[in-house]
């Protein structure tokens, strides 16, 4: 499945606004857990919509997404 390059973008921001909030404390936390939260209902509305468009279950491109951005380890 090719995936689009705003919805790696959108995984891309949910990672780094969990990292700032899980390195954060009191009020800098809270402003962290916002973004999280606004980031991460902006990649599971990019995720709905996408699947809708192609006709696939949404679980079927998280895992697309989430093989776009971290491959998988080869093997030997």
């Amino acid at each position: 499945m090719d995936i689009p390059r705003r919805l790696i973008d959108l995984q891309r921001a949910v990672e780094a606004a969990d990292n700032r909030y899980r390195n954060n404390a009191g009020e800098n936390a809270t402003v962290a857990l916002a973004v999280w939260s606004d980031a991460t209902a902006a990649l599971v509305q990019g995720i709905t919509a996408y699947a809708e468009e192609q006709g696939v279950p949404r679980r079927e491109v998280e895992q697309a997404v989430e093989r776009a951005i971290r491959p998988p380890a080869p093997t030997d």
